[in-house]
């Protein structure tokens, strides 16, 4: 059995790990050149103060650097990851042969359905672990001073690209492919309707999951008109929307929203003759102070990375082991 999945995964098998040989061989070139510049802008090894105007020379000297390209793509890469093995590896693996009737003929032998459809699991999601696993733990220590500075480590963009949670996802996607295949029988149909479940499990992740497993801390607090970030104003109405920056480094934030003496997110409306086009801006400061507005700021600590990781890592890892049991049932009960 082993050596029968190794001859059907071994396309996959040679093309991922090309393109893995490819990514860690640019990520290793650019280490030096990174290491280079955290240290020639003073951030490497700063202390207090001096460590934010430091991270901003280096992220700015960054920009113009190949190692940013390296930056982008491969968090685009892990991004895509669990999509493309479980669209090109998972899907096809029980789909191919129920469609073309092949299964039959492997059945008849003495191996038995439960132990043919477990080699293919585990020898495909152990490869994917595998490999996934090595591109992430590099990622995320070659991008150690880079996430560092730029205090962006547990927001949405850079979360699924580093420490364990790549791993769950890639694991994940492949068992939704296989699962999908063995129930849809079809493989461009299973194919496609991977690529909806993966994709849609990643965007719904951020948007109602993670809120939830890193239960987020919410602060109100009097404004403070110097953290505005900019002011919208509809001057035929008075109608305004304040922004306003977070004071909390390296934080996710979830909402920052200013709310007026009411209690209600505050939309103005504002006094034109002092907050209006002909008003300066230090008038309209002193008007807002008088206000009683607040900002109500919920968030989640950038210390919070580690713990947030190993729950959604875990809930993926209990998503696997489910569709894993419920691909096993299916096909000893279900498929004829």
């Amino acid at each position: 059995m082993i050596w029968l999945t190794w001859r059907q995964f071994r396309v996959q098998v040679i093309t991922g790990a090309a393109l893995l040989v490819l990514v860690l061989a640019a990520v290793l070139i650019s280490w030096g050149e990174v290491s280079g510049l955290a240290s020639s802008s003073g951030y490497a090894g700063c202390a207090g103060t001096a460590c934010a105007a430091a991270a901003e020379t280096f992220l700015d000297a960054l920009q113009e650097t190949a190692s940013r390209l390296v930056y982008v793509g491969t968090i685009a890469a892990l991004f895509l990851v669990p999509a493309l093995v479980g669209v090109f590896w998972g899907a096809p693996t029980v789909a191919r042969e129920l469609e073309s009737g092949t299964y039959r003929m492997i059945f008849s032998q003495s191996v038995s359905r439960g132990r043919w459809l477990l080699a293919k699991l585990g020898l495909g999601a152990a490869a994917v672990v595998a490999g996934v696993g090595l591109l992430s733990l590099l990622l995320t220590r070659w991008a150690h001073l880079i996430d560092q500075a730029a205090g962006n480590r547990i927001t949405p963009l850079i979360f699924p690209g580093r420490g364990l949670v790549p791993v769950g996802y890639a694991a994940a996607g492949f068992v939704i492919g296989v699962t999908l295949g063995l129930v849809l029988r079809r493989t461009v149909v299973a194919m496609a309707v991977t690529l909806m479940v993966v994709a849609g499990l990643q965007v719904a992740a951020p948007l109602v999951v993670r809120p939830w497993l890193a239960q987020p801390i919410s602060t109100a607090a009097a404004l403070n008109v110097d953290d505005l970030d900019g002011i919208g104003m509809n001057v035929e109405t008075g109608e305004m929307h304040l922004r306003v920056q977070s004071s909390i480094n390296g934080a996710w934030v979830l909402q920052n929203t200013v709310l007026g003496a009411d209690g209600k997110s505050f939309v103005g409306p504002a006094d034109l003759t002092k907050c209006g086009p002909r008003a300066g801006f230090e008038t309209c400061q002193e008007w807002l102070k008088s206000q009683n507005l607040q900002v109500r700021m919920t968030y989640v600590p950038g210390a919070k990375f580690w713990t947030v990781q190993w729950r959604e890592f875990g809930l993926l890892v209990a998503l696997t082991t489910l569709l894993s049991l419920l691909a096993l049932w299916w096909i000893r009960r279900k498929l004829v």
